[in-house]
């Protein structure tokens, strides 16, 4: 058995995002192929099917949400195998669209990005339709304890307008063929239409057809677990280069499972996640995106410290090696601090380190940063704030950027005093190709520098009164003589803590230290 090399990474990555999951590739014989994390014995087991083998995931009893999830993964491989299946007996022209297909199914991680629920559904819609080649696409999403349905996306060259279908509550009981979608278990529904005639009554999702249309229900878990999140519908194959006959059928149908099995895994995680069902799960997802260790580099003692304000957050911190040798210490901050904030965030960690191993200056990593960044910052509507510094072990020169951050505070131990850096550039996010530029800093021993977020400075007491700058500035300068970096962290997060008091947290808080030790530096 060969799994596809998406399918295989996809499930490669599962244990280490999904504590307690475990997974085997079998053959048709049953024999284990591959294995990925530790197999629980006792845990609940989630199975699909594949054209020469199966994939079976094993995650804790007690753990409904994670095995919701796993459920949904595997519909997903299941999907994405199946069309991989097909491929080698379609014929040069399909092959071309089978192609496209799973280049845009590398849109989940996108979809993870998403603002909303309509944001991600936009996506999905319009990833579908080009793949599919149709010429309407529309996502009709349940209103929960309503009986209704109402479209979230609608995506054509003319849109009519929004409709909204009232259904009886009980779907397998309702009439028109938008019921006998959300009521189907597995497959797909076609309706072809004769000439001259329409389907269903005007205001219907049906009544738009000209001439076929297609649906998949959108769900989340599988079993007693199955939640319907609402239905993906695609009319009329569009007249392409590569069309045909211009007809729907099993292609289009397969292509319609896998959005819907992408749109349902994102909405049902989200939703899930907005229940504060898998606020363990997205907590862990932001951890590990941090650094597992502490820095030790020679002349420097470096300490930082994260905490979020929900399940995940939308600042950063890391320590990258650079092509040159030397290690860049970066903060970032992600507008929002949501769920799209924290995803958004995990690619940009992705392409900083990536980036970084092949660039030789802080400066060079930023402007391909800013470069890689744009059009997902943009199309979400975020910016990104950083700073770094470029460290090479016993060497009191540092390389220092900011990217719109906060300013940069150094202690000078000769002086006794905070020296503030000024940010100079611009947000990431604002300009594809800003033409960043860094600074050289020295330092003596005894120097100290901090770099933070402003869930620091903006922090707020009972009385609505702001930690500040200024704040910040004196008790760094209280706390940063004779201490290590470490007890300069501690002590300005517990002051934080104490000054905002049983106020709700506004913003998540991070604080990085790099005091230089004047051990063996030059």
């Amino acid at each position: 058995m060969t799994l596809s090399p998406g399918s295989s990474e996809l499930l490669a990555n599962v244990p280490d995002v999904i504590p307690g999951v475990g997974v085997r590739v079998l053959g048709l014989d049953g024999g284990e192929i591959a294995r990925f994390g530790e197999i629980d014995a006792g845990g609940v087991e989630h199975r699909c099917l594949l054209h020469d083998g199966e994939v079976v995931a094993s995650a804790r009893g007690d753990d409904a949400a994670a095995g919701a999830l796993v459920a949904s993964l595997l519909q997903l491989v299941e999907a994405r195998e199946r069309l991989e299946s097909d491929m080698e007996s379609m014929n040069a022209s399909s092959l071309r669209l089978l192609e496209q297909v799973a280049m845009l199914t590398e849109t989940l991680p996108r979809l993870s990005a998403g603002v909303d629920d309509e944001d991600i559904a936009l996506l999905g819609v319009r990833a579908c339709r080009v793949a599919a080649a149709t010429e309407r696409v529309m996502f009709l999403m349940e209103v929960p304890g309503t009986g209704t349905c109402e479209v979230l996306v609608d995506h054509a060259l003319d849109d009519p307008g929004a409709v909204q279908v009232r259904l009886d509550p009980v779907h397998s009981s309702a009439e028109g063929l938008l019921a006998e979608v959300l009521a189907v278990e597995d497959g797909v529904i076609l309706r072809s239409i004769p000439a001259g005639q329409r389907l269903g009554e005007p205001g219907s999702p049906e009544h738009f057809a000209k001439r076929q249309i297609l649906g998949v229900p959108v769900t989340y878990g599988s079993g007693d677990k199955r939640v319907v999140l609402g239905a993906l519908l695609l009319f009329d194959k569009a007249v392409t280069s590569y069309s045909g006959d211009a007809e729907l059928g099993s292609e289009e149908g397969q292509v319609a499972e896998s959005f819907a099995a992408m749109l349902g895994a994102v909405l049902g995680a989200r939703k899930t996640a907005t229940l504060g069902k898998e606020l363990a799960m997205a907590q862990m997802i932001q951890r590990q995106i941090l650094p597992k260790n502490a820095l030790e580099l020679g002349g420097f003692d470096v300490a930082a410290e994260y905490q979020a304000c929900g399940a995940v957050g939308g600042d950063y911190f890391d320590y990258v090696e650079l092509a040159d040798g030397r290690t860049m210490v970066v903060v970032a901050d992600v507008s929002g601090h949501n769920l799209a904030s924290g995803m958004m965030m995990v690619s940009a960690r992705a392409t900083l380190r990536t980036l970084a191993s092949v660039r030789s200056s802080v400066a060079q990593v930023f402007d391909d940063f800013a470069a890689a960044m744009y059009d997902d910052l943009t199309s979400t509507e975020r910016f990104l704030t950083a700073a770094a510094v470029g460290l090479r072990a016993n060497d009191r020169r540092v390389e220092y950027l900011s990217a719109g951050h906060n300013d940069l505070f150094i202690y000078r131990a000769a002086t006794d005093r905070i020296e503030t850096i000024k940010t100079e550039h611009t947000i990431l996010g604002f300009l594809e190709h800003p033409g960043y530029e860094a600074r050289e800093l020295e330092l003596t021993p005894g120097d100290v520098l901090l770099i933070y977020t402003d869930g620091i400075t903006e922090a707020t007491d009972g009385a609505e009164a702001m930690f500040g700058e200024d704040r910040l500035a004196a008790l760094f300068a209280q706390v940063a003589p004779g201490r290590s970096a470490r007890g300069i962290v501690d002590a300005i997060v517990e002051e934080v803590h104490r000054f905002r008091g049983a106020e709700v947290v506004g913003d998540d808080i991070t604080a990085v230290v790099v005091r230089c030790t004047g051990e063996g530096a030059r």
